[in-house]
């Protein structure tokens, strides 16, 4: 095995043979740094590899180890080696590598690394046995990247219960900035302490998602300055959202969010939201340029935020849609108040239910059709079982007294 020690025994990229050249290392800035300082870097991209195995011969004073661009299903135990000091690690990318699986053993020695990155994976933590203690020896880890980094195969509700076990069971108490972009996220409301695990948590990346509302708890990270939410499908926040958002600016000096590239809808149930856009103490981050993307009147769609006056919804009243404060949705027949979330049904549309009287109609006649034509052949199938049916019919209508005496010969 090679430790990274006498020249002669690596490769012409400076590195141990059992890399087959196919990798970089030797000294380079960072861009993981913004190529302030010149690392030591073992970089391994679109290298092909199918196993880890040569990390088992990783230069003991690798700083930045970039093993990204290959087909590693399954990380193993002890993917470094357990026998010698990464003193000097700082940075970990394994993104776009087909990652499945991460087992509770794989990383030893790496207490020193501040940045893992996993983006672009495959990961499955919905197993017991994968999932407890994944990121436990990242004891000062500090940036967390898991931007589309989890099977599509499973719902985002159960991968997230497992990562907020993962959380509790790590322990990364000194995590700053943590990523999750593009992870198919459509609630965080089933878990919503989930980041509470994390009391370092400066910067929570969501942007995206399929999220609608901000659904999850903040009272709990006094040191979060900026949340994303950038192109999600937020119509509006809810009232409990911007209730949670303004009783957090009591406990710290600021905090921004971030909500660009939403479908912000304008009509008599945003009044709420966009009033709140106006006063409250929460910074969203270029909020006037945000643009209605459906709304009522139709000329508030298009029209930015902080130039919307007239947000009114339509009633149905007397066989037409008309102005009011209320809510309604024109395809649907769905009324509701400004202030009800909950909908009210009407009944269908006297267009719905022509379509399904034709439908009706048209259906029962093309069966008479064909059971016309087809008279003598149900006649002759339908008959036997006719008859068969009426003579047990008759048999079994009978009481105790009326059954046939048995005739003797």
């Amino acid at each position: 095995m090679v430790f990274g020690g006498s020249l002669s025994l690596l490769d012409k990229e400076g590195c141990p043979p059992s890399f087959e050249n196919r990798c970089s290392c030797g000294m380079g800035f960072s861009r993981y740094d913004l190529f302030r300082t010149k690392k030591y870097t073992v970089n391994c991209t679109n290298t092909g590899f199918t196993s880890a195995a040569m990390l088992q011969d990783l230069p003991n004073k690798t700083e930045v180890l970039i093993f990204t661009g290959n087909t590693i299903p399954i990380l193993p135990f002890n993917v470094f080696s357990n026998f010698r000091l990464f003193s000097d690690l700082e940075t970990i990318d394994m993104s776009n590598n087909h990652l499945r699986f991460i087992q509770g053993r794989t990383f030893h020695k790496v207490s020193t690394v501040k940045t893992l990155i996993l983006d672009h994976n495959y990961l499955e933590i919905t197993d017991e046995r994968e999932r407890p203690r994944v990121f436990s020896n990242f004891e000062n880890l500090e940036r967390l990247h898991l931007t589309n980094a989890f099977s599509e195969s499973i719902n985002s509700s159960d991968y997230l219960l497992s990562l907020e076990d993962i959380f509790y069971e790590s322990e990364l108490i000194y995590l700053k900035i943590l990523h999750l972009e593009q992870n198919e996220i459509w609630t965080i409301g089933d878990n919503p302490k989930i980041f509470c695990q994390l009391p370092a948590l400066e910067q929570l990346h969501l942007g995206q998602n399929r999220l609608i509302d901000f659904d999850f708890r903040i009272d709990c990270l006094p040191s979060l300055q900026y949340i994303d939410l950038e192109m999600n499908i937020v119509p509006r926040l809810s009232g409990d959202a911007m209730t949670r958002l303004d009783a957090v600016m009591n406990d710290r000096t600021g905090l921004q969010i971030k909500m660009s590239e939403n479908p912000f809808s304008c009509d008599c149930r945003s009044k709420e939201f966009i009033h709140w856009l106006n006063t409250t103490m929460v910074k969203v981050v270029d909020w006037q340029t945000y643009t209605c993307a459906d709304g009522y009147p139709e000329s508030n769609i298009g029209k930015q935020l902080g130039k919307v006056q007239d947000l009114q919804c339509p009633q149905y009243h007397n066989g037409k849609w008309t102005k009011n404060n209320g809510r309604s949705d024109l395809d649907s027949g769905v009324y509701q108040d400004e202030h009800d979330d909950r909908p009210h049904y009407h009944g269908y549309s006297s267009g719905t239910i022509g379509i399904l009287s034709f439908f009706l109609v048209f259906t029962s006649s093309l069966l008479l059709a064909v059971a016309y034509f087809h008279r003598q052949v149900i006649k002759s199938t339908v008959l036997p079982y006719w008859n068969f049916l009426t003579r047990k019919i008759g048999y079994t209508g009978l009481s105790n007294d009326e059954t046939p005496q048995e005739v003797n010969v």
